[in-house]
This record gives structure tokens, C-alpha cells and sequence, in this order.
């Protein structure tokens, strides 16, 4: 019987063309959903490559409900890329998460709901895949025929949304057509179109569009009713434990290669989580007891199937399938593989593995810095030397050259004083120093300093793309030099290329030198303030330039430039050509790039340098602070729509772990690492008044999930505040609240909380809210234990359950009343021993959030004094 399709959704991003604060790009992106159970959920995702981009982008899929989502094919070309996710026979999703790896300035998705889909996923062919740098027709080749009937789905995408994208290719039907753009510029320009057929055939796609542009695309097919892997217990689930042999911490879910390790697999112990609901995520770990009698998992065996790849963070993960739906147990990265032997002639590996929280170890930049870095710079000096050093450090990858503090040979001046380590704190975004000149009077033009990188034969050319300079500037108030001030140059060995100044009228110019007859032609921009920093962004090619001046565009003109520039100088010219226009003043984060930067990162580096992102959501901050780490792992980022944040200024030199902790604080949301390893953030928002999604009880005849006897629930006064503050981090203000009756019984209880909500009265409901759950102890339960090897008709809850669900526990005591309350699962471990036939699935609850006034809900919207006020 073929597929069909049922629903499809659609979602698309693109780095802004106008001002738009703040704008982030490689946050998670949500795709709103609604398909029924069971029906198979197809991503068709489509990107555009950023050119600051550190690896070739790519994407990870999931969804709120955990399902297992697998990457069928991807494909890149020089313009982007695109690919293909499937979840097979999921649970019930809402939300669908399409988060990029790396730097990308568009994404668009389609998600599409397939019915008539079997329980289990089996390839019916290679993926096709193809691209051209530069055409208008693109052509895949035929997939193999499959053995049964086959969904076969392909799509396409490409760089430019003014050129159609079609395909003529019969017996295939299009889906919904996605495109995304700024409406300013290419740079931010994707299309996608996907198209399927359920098929017996191996069919061939060609795509066409209507002017040249890159295109990109991939084909595949999967069984419509793939066969039923062999299940030897029929009230035990299909176990599959696999290594990623080759594969690293940082790679791609796309690009790993499994090997299936499941007969060695004896045992394994799981803990994640953590141990109450207001103390940070925990690092999880795994114990596996691995039978190795072979020496295939010894790290030094060259003889060993798996050699030289039994290395240390190899990814493992352990999959368990429960009437054709499967669930993650764990998904890690080996720690160690360390050798015993319980007799001669049985060996075994009692290996370690962390999970993806315990790799959150890189230490952050400050956003200035942050921001710069993720455009890939030819050159990034930040100026923040110590004040003793002579040269200004080169942070660019693979660009050790410094700027040389160089003084002119007209001599530097009387009074003159400069170096590093001036104006502190001058940025928000900057946790460093500037670099600044003082004491030039009025007739020492020629006399000081110059921060001088020359000559540099690798300097990127002008032609094309060309080049974007940038940096921030104080020109200081009072005594300057007469004559020009040259905030930078760029130059050739025959003379200038292209220079910005503050003319003596104390105005900024723009001078471009004809290559030819080597004039310069001034064009007088706006007037430049005094005693504040300013960020300067000149794009330039061999016939243009433009400038902006705190991300405004001020003035643009033509020329006939150079192709290659050999010298930048800052703050004037002490070069073999000329020594001159220093002037008084502070620099800090120049920049070249070897590209016309995206107007929208021009704007997201003058705010990460004025502001620290201020005003970030919590999802985009999260994205941006594991952008800065590089960390390009999978994540399920949900959007948010409550308050702003506040800037980052605290970020610097700390492991990206406890930034990202302190979001999710102050947000309120719940951050885990599931069962399938991705990083998880959901929103508060998507947790007020939702119902349990299991009721653990010892009525199985009304639903309830059965647990083991031994529960342990204990209200534990330690965990009762009844004196709580509430400290904005940057803004210092603070919200005390009390609650008398508490005090009363218990003496004073206090605990401070900081948050990052810009808002003052967030932070103020953050506090009410936290006083109104933790005025008086409640209901914890330490440990509840599934035992689903001794009861298979609960597998999928023990499979299923995951930290952050909401879940309801009863109890029904003999002689006493029932005990009934709400909770949320703050960890997760699984003990297993296959050899013995024991699975035990150990939760540990806190208390439940209580009930949140929602506006116009017919339950949570009445003031009955049960409902309040969240933040």
C-alpha cells in the first residue's frame, strides 16, 4: 500500500538586511506541528553557508517529544546545503527543532507528515546526491529499485530566491515550496523545494531554475513496510548498542558511522540529571561492561577490526525498540576503554562514558570578541594587550601577525603618551582594554604613533566579494592635531588604496586613491563625536565602497582601486611611504575580513560591543553562547517569548557550561540532556499547565504506570525558603520577599537567586513566584523504581520518561488515605544486566510547578488563590 501525505509545516530564517536587534544565527529554530501518532515525520531542511562558517554546516533534528529522529542524506555546494530527517513512527510531537551546526545566514524547513508508513525504518537505497557551483539545471541519477514499495523523497535548494526553482521530473509530487531573504541583499537568500513518491521504481529528479545559481540536492528512499527486526524475547525490547568508531565529540549526527557492538554489550548503568530541581545539570555518566575475550576494544590491538579508532570520546549510544517505536537510553562519549580479565579466557572493557554536558568545558571570549570570531576575520586584533607590550595580538585563526606599535620618524612628540591597557570596561561587550594615544597638540600631525600590519603579501584582494574593515574608535575631546586624523589605511606598495579620517574640521571622511593616476577624491561624511567610542565598517571592492558608522550606512561611492592591499595602518601612517594624521584617541577590535560582511553582522557587532546583546531571549542566548564555544553538538533550543535578557559581560574566560546554566536559571526552563545526547532547553512556556504525561500508581486497571515498593517520598524542610532576593546581575537592583506564616514555623530560610531578565519586574514575579513554590516544604520523592523486565506492558513509560516531564504519582496506602501529587522528574538512570534479565529504570522527583495564571484558560485563568503569577 503506498504512503501519503498528510500535513506539512513550514518554517524559514534569514540574517536581517535592516536593524534588527538582536540577530542571531545559530540559534534553534521551532517548527510548529500537529500530526498524529504513529505517522511518520519527514525535514526537509535547506541552508545557506555562511562565509564565516569554521566547518561545512549542517543541521540536527528533533522534537519535543524525544522521538529518534535519523539523517538520511545531506549534500553541500558552494552556496549551502540541504538534507533530509526522519522520525519513524513517532510519538505525538508539537514541536519540531532544526538547529544548525555552524554559521549559516538562512535556513528553511518543511516538515511533512507521511501516513501508511510501517513501524520500522529500513534504507531501500543509497542516497543520491549532487551539486553545481553555478548552473541552471541540476541532475541526480536513478536510486536502485527497491525490494517493496518505497517512499522515495528528494530535495533540492539553492542560494538565490529572484531565480525559480522547479522540477519537471514526472511521477513526483512537489511539497510546500520554502524560501527565505532579507529583502536587502543575496547574501541571506535559500530556497528549498522537496518533492516524494511512493514508488517500486528507482526513479531519477532533474531541478531546474531560471538563472544561474548553486544549487544542491539529494535523493533517497526507505521501505513504506520494512520487515520486523527479530525480537528473541518477546517481553524484552530490541537493544542495539553501537560505537561511532572515528568519530569525535564535535561530529555531526550526519556524518557518524555506527558499528554494531551489541553482543559485547553484558551491562550498563546510566545516571543523569540532577539532585534537586534548583541546583544546576549534573554531568551524566555511563558504566558499560563490555565482553572483549577478542581484544577488539583494546586502544593498542592493530590486529582489531576497530583499529586505530578505539580512541577516547568515541560517541556510544545505546537504542532500545518497544513494539516498533525506539527510544534512546543513552547517547555518550567514551571516556576510556580500560582492560580486565575475570580468567584468563574472559576479557572485558568496564568503560566510562560522559554525556554532552560534560564537553560544555570551553572557556567563552567576551561578545565582542564572540560575535567577531564566528566571521572568520583575516585579521582580529582586539588591542586588549598588556599595557607593557609593544604589539597588538592577532587573534584570527591561522594569522599569528601582530599590529607593531611604530612611531613616526618625524619623532613622537613632547608629551606624547601611549600603549595598551587604556580605557577598561569602555565596551559592555568587551572584557578588555584599548590601545590609546594623548598629548599631540595642534602642530604635531607627523609626530606619535601608528599601529602598523605591513607588509603582508596574503592580504585578501579586492576584488570580487572584497574586503570589510572594521573597528572602534574614541576621538578624545579637546587638543588634537590640525591637520587629518586617519583612523585607518589600507595601502599597496605603489601608495594608499583607501582611508578613513576625521578631516580638521572634525568630520569623518572617506579618501579613495585612484590606482591609476593615483589621486585621492574625499567624499566628507558626518561629524565624529568626541570621547566616545564609535564603530566604524568600511566595505570595499576595486570599484565601490560604503560606509557605516554605528551600523548606519552614512555614505557609498566608486572608485578605481588597487587589487591587493600590503599595508594596514591604525590611527595614521609610519610606513616606508609615509609618516603621519595620528591623532589622540582610543582603538579597540579592528577587524579585516576577506568579504563584504552581512549588514545583519555588522549590526550584531556593534551591539555585541555597544550592549553585550542586550535584549537576547533565552533561546538566542543559549545559541549565541554555544556559537562563541564552537560547540556544534545536538540541541533542542525551544523558542521563548518572555522576558529579554541582559548583557553578557560576564561571560569571559568561563567554561560556556555556566553561562548557559545561568540562562535557563533565570528563564525558568528545564535544561537536560535526553536519552538520545542532544542538548535540551524548553521554555516555561511550554510547561505551565501542561498535564502529566504518565500517572505512576498501583491501579494499572485505570492506566496507572506500577512502580516498585520501595518509594521514598520525604518533605525536606532543607529545600523551603521563605526569604527569598532576587538580584538583577548587571543592573544591581534587587526584590526581597517574605512570607510571615513561614517564618513563623520555621525561623528564617533565605536564599538568594541572580538573574539575567532585563526587565525589573520579572525579576520581582521570578521571586513571588519561587516564594509562593518554596514557602512551605513539599512533596519529594527520592527515588521511584520502574521495573518494566518484570512488567512488559509498562516499557514504554520506563523507555519514554524523560527529565522535565511532568508526571503524576498515587498512592494508595492500606488503612490510609490516597496520597496524589505532581511532579517533575529532574533525573533518569537505567540499571541493566542482560545476563540476568534485570532493567530498573530509577526516577527522582521534585515538586511540580504550580498552577500558572494563563490568560482567558478556564481553569488556569481564575483567581481562585491556587493559580499565580509566573515570571
Amino acid at each position: 500500500m503506498p504512503a501519503t501525505t498528510a500535513n506539512q509545516w513550514t518554517d524559514s530564517f534569514a540574517v536581517a538586511g535592516t536593524f534588527v536587534i538582536p540577530d542571531p544565527i545559530n540559534s534553534s529554530r521551532t517548527v510548529f506541528v500537529n500530526p498524529t501518532a504513529g505517522n511518520w515525520l519527514v525535514a526537509f531542511v535547506g541552508w545557506r553557508t555562511g562565509a564565516g562558517a569554521q566547518t561545512t554546516p549542517t543541521v540536527h533534528v528533533a522534537d519535543d517529544a524525544h522521538n529518534l529522529w535519523i539523517p538520511l542524506a545531506r549534500v553541500n555546494s558552494a552556496g549551502g546545503g540541504c538534507a533530509i530527517w526522519v522520525a519513524p513512527n513517532p510519538r505525538k510531537a508539537r514541536r519540531v527543532y532544526v538547529a544548525p551546526t555552524d554559521y549559516v545566514t538562512a535556513l528553511v524547513t518543511n516538515v511533512t507528515e507521511y501516513a501508511g508508513m510501517g513501524q520500522h525504518l529500513q534504507l531501500a537505497s543509497t542516497p543520491v546526491k549532487g551539486f553545481t557551483n553555478g548552473g541552471t539545471s541540476l541532475a541526480l541519477g536513478a536510486l536502485s529499485a527497491p525490494a517493496s514499495e518505497a517512499l522515495t523523497l528528494t530535495c533540492a535548494g539553492t542560494d538565490s530566491t529572484t531565480a525559480t526553482l522547479t522540477s519537471a521530473t514526472a511521477g513526483w509530487t512537489s511539497g510546500t515550496a520554502v524560501a527565505a531573504s532579507n529583502g536587502a541583499d543575496t547574501i541571506s537568500d535559500a530556497r528549498l523545494l522537496p518533492r516524494w513518491q511512493s514508488t517500486t521504481g528507482g526513479p531519477s529528479v532533474t531541478y531546474t531554475t531560471s538563472a544561474s545559481c548553486n544549487i544542491h540536492a539529494v535523493s533517497v528512499a526507505v521501505l513504506v513496510a520494512a520487515p520486523t527486526p527479530a525480537q528473541s524475547n518477546p517481553n524484552w525490547p530490541i537493544v542495539r548498542f553501537e560505537a561511532g568508531f572515528g568519530s569525535g565529540q564535535q561530529a555531526p549526527r550526519d556524518e557518524i558511522t555506527w558499528t554494531n557492538l551489541t553482543t559485547r554489550l553484558l551491562s550498563l548503568d546510566t545516571s543523569h540529571g540532577k539532585q534537586f530541581e534548583l541546583s544546576g545539570v549534573e554531568a551524566g555518566t555511563s558504566q558499560l561492561r563490555l565482553r572483549n575475550d577478542d581484544g577488539a576494544l583494546d586502544p593498542e590491538n592493530a590486529s582489531s577490526p576497530y583499529w586505530p579508532d578505539v580512541l577516547d570520546y568515541t560517541p556510544v549510544r545505546v537504542t532500545a525498540t518497544w513494539q516498533g517505536r525506539v527510544y534512546g537510553v543513552l547517547h555518550d562519549f567514551a571516556e576510556r576503554w580500560p582492560q580486565s580479565w575475570r580468567d584468563p579466557h574472559w576479557g572485558e572493557v568496564n568503560m566510562t562514558a560522559i554525556d554532552a554536558w560534560a564537553t560544555l568545558a570551553t572557556k567563552l571570549t567576551a561578545a565582542v570578541e564572540g560575535e567577531i570570531l564566528l566571521d572568520a576575520p583575516y585579521g582580529y586584533w582586539p588591542l586588549s594587550d598588556p599595557d607593557t607590550s609593544t604589539v597588538g595580538s592577532n587573534l584570527a585563526p591561522n594569522n599569528p601577525r601582530s599590529v607593531v606599535m611604530t612611531p613616526s620618524k618625524e619623532g613622537i612628540g613632547t608629551n606624547v603618551q601611549v600603549g595598551f591597557g587604556a580605557d577598561a570596561s569602555a565596551l559592555k561587550g568587551s572584557a578588555g582594554t584599548a590601545w590609546a594615544q594623548s598629548g599631540l597638540t595642534t602642530l604635531q600631525g607627523l609626530n606619535g604613533y601608528s599601529l602598523v600590519y605591513a607588509p603582508a603579501m596574503d592580504m585578501p584582494l579586492l576584488t570580487g566579494a572584497g574586503v570589510t574593515v572594521e573597528v572602534w574608535a574614541r576621538h578624545a575631546a579637546g587638543t588634537q592635531p590640525t591637520s587629518d586624523r586617519e583612523i585607518f589605511v589600507l595601502k599597496e606598495t605603489a601608495g594608499s588604496i583607501i582611508t578613513l579620517f576625521i578631516n580638521s574640521s572634525g568630520f569623518v571622511a572617506v579618501g579613495s586613491w585612484n590606482a591609476t593616476t593615483h589621486t585621492r577624491s574625499d567624499t566628507v561624511t558626518a561629524y565624529a563625536p568626541t570621547d566616545a567610542y564609535v564603530h566604524y565598517v568600511l566595505a570595499v571592492t576595486t570599484t565601490t565602497w560604503t560606509l557605516w558608522i554605528n551600523s548606519q550606512q552614512v555614505a557609498s561611492g566608486s572608485g578605481t582601486h588597487a587589487s591587493r592591499p600590503h599595508w594596514f595602518s591604525i590611527c595614521g601612517q609610519a610606513d616606508q611611504r609615509f609618516h603621519g594624521r595620528m591623532f589622540n584617541g582610543s582603538f579597540a577590535h579592528a577587524a579585516i575580513y576577506p568579504r563584504r560582511l552581512p549588514y545583519g553582522r555588522m549590526v550584531a557587532h556593534y551591539w555585541s560591543g555597544l550592549a553585550a546583546m542586550e535584549r537576547d531571549s533565552a533561546d538566542q542566548r543559549i545559541g549565541r553562547l554555544l556559537s562563541y564555544a564552537g560547540w556544534g553538538q545536538a540541541r533542542a533550543i525551544s523558542y521563548t517569548t518572555y522576558a529579554p535578557y541582559a548583557p553578557a559581560v560576564d561571560i569571559a574566560g568561563r567554561p560556556v557550561s555556566g553561562p548557559v546554566q545561568d540562562v535557563a536559571d533565570s528563564e525558568g526552563g528545564v535544561l537536560y540532556v535526553d536519552g538520545h545526547g542532544y542538548l535540551r532547553f524548553t521554555a516555561k512556556q511550554y510547561r505551565y499547565g501542561q498535564p502529566p504525561a504518565y500517572t505512576f500508581g498501583d491501579r494499572p486497571d485505570l492506566g496507572e504506570v506500577p512502580y516498585d515498593i520501595g518509594m521514598e517520598a520525604d518533605w525536606d524542610p532543607a529545600q523551603s525558603y521563605n526569604d527569598i532576593t532576587v538580584t538583577q546581575q548587571y543592573y544591581g537592583t534587587s526584590t526581597r520577599v517574605t512570607d510571615a506564616a513561614s517564618i513563623q514555623r520555621r525561623g528564617w530560610r533565605d536564599t538568594e537567586r541572580q538573574s539575567l531578565l532585563a526587565d525589573a519586574e520579572a525579576a520581582a514575579d521570578q521571586a513571588r513566584y519561587l516564594l509562593d513554590k518554596y514557602k512551605t516544604p513539599s512533596r519529594r520523592i527520592q527515588t521511584i523504581i520502574l521495573d518494566p523486565a518484570g512488567n512488559p506492558g509498562i516499557w514504554p513509560a520506563a523507555l519514554g520518561v524523560e527529565q522535565g516531564d511532568v508526571v503524576r504519582v498515587n498512592r494508595r496506602p492500606i488503612g490510609a488515605p490516597p496520597i496524589s501529587g505532581i511532579y517533575e522528574v529532574i533525573a533518569k538512570a537505567h540499571s541493566v544486566d542482560f545476563g540476568e534479565g534485570k532493567w530498573k529504570v530509577i526516577l527522582s522527583l521534585g515538586p511540580g510547578d504550580p498552577d500558572v495564571l494563563m490568560v482567558d484558560d478556564p481553569v488556569f485563568g481564575l483567581l481562585n488563590g491556587s493559580n499565580v503569577i509566573g515570571w
